[in-house]
């Protein structure tokens, strides 16, 4: 019990800093944020360390299926490689559309040396299974 106590204890002056959620930020299992850039395109933040590539299509996944609505066999495609973020400070982000690269507005365009590729997609519940990849146990649909 005194641990839990110590635990909360430490965790309200972090929730009480700056760098709380914003009105577009959305958190998904695995504690994965995800940041709308436009009416066409979202970006993921994979957590340190880990599979930063299942943590960007688990994130893509479930935003594309919780916030935009889209059903399991709607493709979600990669629109710009991982990089810094556009929508938040993360130095660590991939961005998706439910457009393909070309017809997302947007969209940076970037490319990198890792991660999903631009061109890439999945349909919504493939890509929400690479939640399981990241060792969530409560990701299971």
């Amino acid at each position: 019990m005194k641990r839990l106590f110590a635990l909360a204890f430490l965790m309200v002056p972090a929730c009480s800093e700056g760098g709380g959620l914003g009105p577009s930020d959305f958190v998904t299992v695995g504690n994965i944020r995800v940041n709308q850039v436009s009416a066409d395109v979202f970006e993921v933040a994979a957590r340190p360390g880990g599979n930063p590539t299942a943590m960007y299509w688990c994130g893509a996944g479930n935003y594309a299926a919780q916030v935009l609505g889209a059903p399991a066999g709607a493709r979600i495609f990669v629109v710009g490689e991982a990089g810094r973020g556009v929508a938040s400070e993360s130095l660590d982000t991939a961005q998706f559309s439910l457009k393909p690269a070309g017809q997302a507005v947007g969209a940076t365009g970037r490319t990198s040396t890792y991660g999903p590729r631009i061109g890439e997609d999945e349909f919504v519940a493939d890509a929400r299974r690479y939640c399981r990849i990241i060792g969530d146990p409560f990701a299971v649909f």
